[in-house]
């Protein structure tokens, strides 16, 4: 189903919203005055103003507005080229490249609530404001301070020269004056991230639940299949017989399963025997309660032998008046662990009665 339609988000699981902004070229009517404003630049420049509005004092003054972090990126537009075209003579035509004043930023918020990126927007659109109007101020007064250099300097002007920078100057200063750091929104794209449970059809629907269905059964008869622990009386039987099936002993062990085991031992044994060797599979040992239980019931010597990983051959000297139990711990013991530690005492001459299942 997730990956056929949807993530089955109950809610678009994210919004993001993308403004492009365009700030007012504060300089261009400075070329009514015969100033080439290409070669005037802002301080701080464009580019580094949107580094600036990314710096952690600003953004903890926008952030402070808001309950949770607002995941913003800005990006610069750098500067286009222009191209001029120039006439020279009746056959001539130049051409010539020179910077385009016009930049644009693109703001762009990632977040779960819609009001909170508008508004986040805002306050970044302000800030950057701020950030160009001083960048404009200082661009405008390091040209005045030159013109101011030129005017008091020990040079020959002529009096045109003279009226035409001081002409200038004025318009410097006219356009501190009237700088603003104004720009423009000329674009907005919103766009909702991730489907909606809504956008699942009724069929996908059945057929995950029908696949999830298969895939469960798949899993369900493979685990059985692949299960070797002995887990009931019917799969001990099935791993040894019946006939050397000795009983179950449950819990409290003081109940009636243990005098059943014990008359099966009884009944299986053929001759008269003094020792008993218990021998835990599944477990490095049992309780000693079945031991002495046993015992005083048959009023035999009953012992626990050492498991499977600590037998050593002295464990395993044939002994005419002993004989071998298994108790088969209940979902512990596996098949594989059983039948190896019954062919190891079985051939090492031992006498084995059965094996007994203890829950």
């Amino acid at each position: 189903m997730f990956w056929q339609e949807s993530d089955l988000q109950t809610e678009p699981s994210y919004f993001n919203l993308t403004r492009m902004y365009e700030p007012s070229d504060e300089g261009a009517p400075l070329t009514l005055v015969g100033i080439n404003t290409d070669l005037i630049s802002q301080f701080p420049n464009e580019t580094n103003q949107a580094t600036l509005l990314q710096s952690e004092e600003i953004i903890q003054r926008v952030q402070s507005n808001f309950d949770r972090e607002i995941d913003l990126m800005v990006k610069p537009f750098d500067k286009t080229f222009a191209l001029n075209t120039e006439t020279d003579g009746a056959a001539i035509t130049r051409f010539s490249f020179k910077p385009s004043r016009r930049f644009s930023y693109e703001f762009s918020c990632v977040e779960v609530d819609e009001k909170n990126c508008a508004k986040a927007l805002d306050f970044y659109a302000q800030e950057l404001q701020s950030i160009r109007l001083e960048a404009t101020k200082t661009g405008f007064s390091n040209s005045m301070k030159l013109i101011d250099s030129l005017l008091t300097a020990n040079i020959d002007l002529t009096q045109e020269d003279s009226s035409r920078l001081n002409l200038q100057k004025n318009a410097f200063e006219q356009a501190i004056a009237l700088a603003t750091g104004e720009m423009t929104q000329v674009s907005e794209s919103k766009y909702f991230g991730g489907e909606t449970v809504e956008t699942v059809d009724f069929k996908t629907y059945i057929f995950g639940l029908l696949i999830g269905l298969i895939i469960g059964l798949i899993i369900l008869i493979q685990f059985i299949v692949s299960d070797d622990k002995i887990r009931n009386a019917r799969s001990l039987i099935s791993a040894t017989n019946y006939s050397q099936y000795l009983g179950e002993i449950g819990l409290p062990k003081n109940s009636n399963s243990m005098q059943l085991v014990a008359a099966s031992i009884r009944g299986a044994s053929q001759a008269s025997k003094k020792n008993i060797y218990i021998v835990p599979v599944g477990a490095e040992t049992i309780d000693l309660t079945i031991a002495n239980q046993l015992a005083e019931i048959l009023d035999v010597q009953v012992s626990i032998s050492n498991g499977l990983s600590n037998l050593s051959a002295n464990d395993l000297l044939p002994k005419n008046t002993s004989v071998f139990i298994f108790a088969v711990m209940k979902d512990s013991a596996n098949v594989d662990e059983l039948k190896q530690v019954w062919s190891v005492i079985e051939k090492s001459g031992n006498a084995i009665l059965g094996s007994v299942l203890i829950n």
